[in-house]
């Protein structure tokens, strides 16, 4: 974790130094013993990557495609300041049929 914002800091006056020094602190514990349960996502994820898939390909006439997503896992994590991006692999089955191509 790159910092952990405190937002109060300047409205709490001496409790917003407090925090500022027990914030390494807190950023430490929290990455020691932060526990996310990611299995309630799992299958909606999975059914979104689906979804996804299925779409693009439908943006292409004379183009089919269906996704069947058996396993899910974890590979890492990335964040920023705004976003925390949840990096997986994915296995299953893509199915993908062309019945037409566009020439140009």
């Amino acid at each position: 974790m790159d910092s952990l914002d405190v937002q109060s800091r300047a409205a709490f006056g001496l409790l917003g130094m407090a925090a500022e020094a027990a914030a390494p602190y807190l950023q430490k514990m929290l990455a020691d013993k932060a526990v996310i349960d990611l299995k309630p996502f799992a299958a909606d994820a999975k059914n979104r990557i689906a979804a996804a898939v299925g779409d693009f390909a439908a943006q292409g006439n004379g183009l089919r495609a269906s996704v069947s997503i058996d396993d899910l896992r974890l590979a890492g994590i990335a964040y920023d300041s705004n976003t925390l991006r949840i990096i997986a692999n994915a296995n299953g089955a893509v199915s993908v049929a062309v019945s037409s191509l566009a020439l140009q």
